[in-house]
């Protein structure tokens, strides 16, 4: 029930209910557009930041630039990713990109912020998708600062200057909606209650649990500099729940140790990913079996085993 594609095997799901695709995103997505034009229901990915978490010594690995103003090469990398992602989702479905704004480097003399955030709604728009919301999530500032040892959330940074004080970097759940109709509604009746709309519609999720992501430690490299930083299970959850019925296909273009692919595949969805990391692949794989041996105790779950 599983499989990895190479990278000359361009079938997109073949009766599986999961499939990761080894290499760079960019390229395969376009190859996927060529073959099978929109192909995926949904997307939800946290994209590479850029200075703050380097996965690998790969030229293709964003996280692995340091330049992220005006023309640096994250910004230029994003821009190709945005064109190629708008591709091969439906038109009238949902993109859904997790974000955090970046301090700027003291190395290298930078102070305050980088707006991540804004520079992705930009890029996205510029790619011709539509901006139309986003939602905050609640970080601990308590743990935010033993975590990035930030002076500007520590006491002692506090105490010495209040006016270099400021509060905890939430995270961002920007959405994007592809242009044109949705030719199939999301309707699926029992997903998403009335009760949880109105929790879900708060501008903030403040009830998300911080420590809900997959083990970390199965996709640690031993050339790791940086630590792996995946998305709440809890976030995935929601947003699968909201923007896709049981079935369709959830697309990650970094699919890191496989979080948003194991919580579609938990939710009766059908999952496909990118990934450039070995590590990251095992552990991947590893989670996806996992997740379809949960979803498989459940028959109401098995809407991902028919063929789109």
């Amino acid at each position: 029930m599983s499989t990895v594609e190479t990278q000359t095997d361009y079938g997109l799901m073949n009766g599986y209910p999961w499939r990761i695709h080894e290499g760079d995103c960019i390229p395969q997505m376009h190859a996927i557009a060529d073959e099978h034009g929109a192909a995926f229901d949904m997307a939800v990915f946290s994209p590479p930041f850029p200075s703050l978490y380097a996965y690998t010594s790969e030229p293709q690995d964003i996280g692995n630039s340091e330049d992220i103003s005006g023309a640096g090469e994250a910004k230029l990398h994003l821009s190709f990713f945005y064109k190629a992602i708008a591709r091969i989702i439906k038109p009238g479905r949902v993109i859904m990109v997790h974000v955090a704004q970046i301090p700027r480097m003291k190395r290298s003399g930078g102070v305050g912020l980088c707006d991540f955030r804004g520079m992705n709604i930009r890029l996205g728009e510029r790619a011709g998708l539509v901006y139309e919301y986003d939602w905050s999530v609640r970080k601990n500032p308590q743990a935010q600062a033993i975590r990035t040892r930030s002076r500007e959330l520590q006491f002692q940074g506090l105490e010495t200057d209040r006016a270099l004080a400021r509060g905890a970097l939430p995270d961002y759940l920007i959405k994007f909606r592809v242009p044109g109709d949705n030719a199939k509604k999301i309707d699926g009746k029992g997903e998403v209650s009335r009760e949880q709309w109105i929790q879900y519609a708060e501008n903030n999720w403040s009830d998300i649990k911080e420590t809900n992501t997959l083990n970390v430690k199965e996709g640690r490299g031993d050339d790791d500099t940086k630590h792996i930083c995946p998305l709440q299970l809890g976030v995935i959850d929601r947003l699968v729940r909201m923007y896709t019925d049981p079935g369709e296909i959830v697309f990650t273009p970094f699919a890191g140790i496989g979080s948003e692919l194991y919580q579609s595949l938990l939710r009766g969805r059908r999952a496909y990913g990118c990934e450039i990391k070995p590590e990251y692949i095992e552990a991947a794989k590893a989670n996806c079996e996992r997740a379809v041996r949960i979803a498989e105790q459940d028959s109401r779950q098995l809407f991902w085993k028919a063929k789109p």
